[in-house]
């Protein structure tokens, strides 16, 4: 669903203002409510497989915990930006939730808006904690921390690949790309595949295309791979307007006037464009596994980003914040601690019919993957990404995120259409979030 600007821009005043109600629910008070047995999860609806997933996670917790309830709330919203507006008039109208699910670009918001119970403390106490956190990779660990409290352990991630239709490549006559593909590799494939298949003098089958209605598999790998990011470290300063994000921007509006690549349009679009062979590559994570298989469409494999001049690992992982207002916090962390259990991790890895959306942020896990024939075939390199190459861009996350986000795609938009040149756009973007992007 589209969520009115002047909407998104509130959600900073509205969630600051429920921080600061929120501050007087002091957890221990709250933590003795032992006979609480009941807990209630808001989650992002994107649709049937969101659904299913937290469905599954509460009824696995339920069969470990009888007597338990949960209750399951779902929050639309096109993008996590615009579930986070939707999920601060829930809170605003007056909802409690214990837990819910936000990303890796969540956690600063939650944080910065006095909304989260950190979880230091459990981890320092509960013998099962360090045995987990061990099996982790500590950039997944990292990117849920915020001034040194750990917001939640992440129950699965994912970071941005690029998928290639392996039926077209083989019509084209291609070698699947290699790992240590550059930019220039890359321009040359996708225009080897960008054809006019019906002659009526328009390109009808594109190389590449990418989201417009997110940023992370949108244009971050690029600009992460150009040597940039859209803020400082400390996500303090907005830094759109620099040569790295120039150089990354310039490239992908050099794919459309070059008829290499279409206009970026939403990540279900791409789905259905990849499937019937209009476009041969797109980037994103390893959910659209989840989407591709069941529907019986499976030739498609995966490679790492291509080199520009550096590269670097994107990655957003998920999990379960413990709120504030939490009446039982102690059985939510219990919740949480669940999500990252062997039991749940296997269940995110799938079956090769019905693979998960995510990557379990569990090493050993993870590491099952391709072992247990769940596609794609090149699956080791998801975890390898953050595992091995260790070369990691912190994801551009600050706590105004949906209004960050949604002034990033506006004025991309006006970028890709043409109608600003890149430099322009950038300048225009730099100087609407120097409000936004602040410490």
């Amino acid at each position: 669903m589209n969520i009115p600007f002047r909407k998104i821009a509130l959600l900073g005043a509205t969630m600051a203002l429920i921080g600061t109600a929120l501050v007087g629910c002091s957890s221990d008070s709250d933590s003795s409510s032992g006979d609480n047995q009941s807990l209630e999860i808001a989650y992002w609806n994107y649709g049937p497989v969101a659904e299913a997933n937290n469905k599954a996670a509460a009824d696995g917790f339920v069969a470990k915990h009888p007597g338990v309830k949960i209750t399951l709330t779902p929050v639309a919203g096109e993008n996590w930006g615009s579930y986070y507006a939707n999920l601060a008039t829930l809170i605003a109208s007056g909802n409690r939730p214990d837990l819910m699910t936000i990303s890796g670009e969540g956690a600063q918001f939650v944080h910065a808006n006095k909304l989260v119970l950190p979880i230091n403390s459990y981890l320092d106490s509960d013998p099962e904690a360090k045995a987990l956190v061990d099996d982790i990779a500590p950039g997944l660990i990292k990117g849920f921390t915020v001034d040194g409290d750990i917001v939640t352990l992440s129950y699965g991630w994912n970071d941005m690949v690029v998928y290639y239709n392996t039926d077209v490549f083989k019509q084209a006559g291609l070698e699947p790309p290699a790992a240590d593909w550059t930019w220039d590799d890359f321009k040359a494939t996708a225009k080897a595949l960008s054809k006019d298949t019906n002659g009526d003098g328009k390109t009808d089958q594109y190389g590449f295309t990418w989201a417009s209605n997110e940023i992370f598999p949108g244009i971050m790998p690029w600009v992460a791979n150009s040597g940039g990011n859209l803020t400082s470290d400390d996500v303090c300063r907005a830094t759109v307007d620099t040569p790295q994000v120039n150089k990354a921007v310039s490239f992908l509006q050099g794919l459309i006037t070059e008829g290499i690549a279409p206009a970026p349009m939403p990540m279900s679009d791409v789905f259905t464009r990849f499937q019937n062979g209009q476009v041969a590559m797109f980037g994103a994570g390893r959910w659209p596994i989840a989407s591709f298989v069941p529907a019986g469409f499976k030739a498609f494999d995966i490679q790492l980003y291509p080199k520009g001049d550096t590269y670097k690992t994107v990655f957003g992982g998920a999990g379960y914040p413990i709120l504030k207002s939490s009446k039982n916090p102690d059985l939510a962390w219990e919740f949480q601690k669940f999500t990252v259990s062997d039991e749940s991790e296997k269940a995110y890895v799938g079956t090769p019919d019905k693979p998960g959306d995510s990557i379990p942020s569990r090493r050993s896990v993870a590491q099952t993957i391709a072992k247990t024939g769940v596609p794609p075939a090149n699956s080791d390199l998801y975890y390898d990404s953050i595992d091995k190459y260790k070369s990691l861009v912190p994801y551009p996350a600050p706590a105004k995120y949906s209004e960050f986000e949604s002034t990033v795609l506006r004025n991309l938009q006006l970028v890709f259409a043409g109608e600003v040149p890149v430099a322009e756009g950038l300048k225009n973007l730099q100087g609407e979030l120097e409000s936004i992007v602040t410490c």
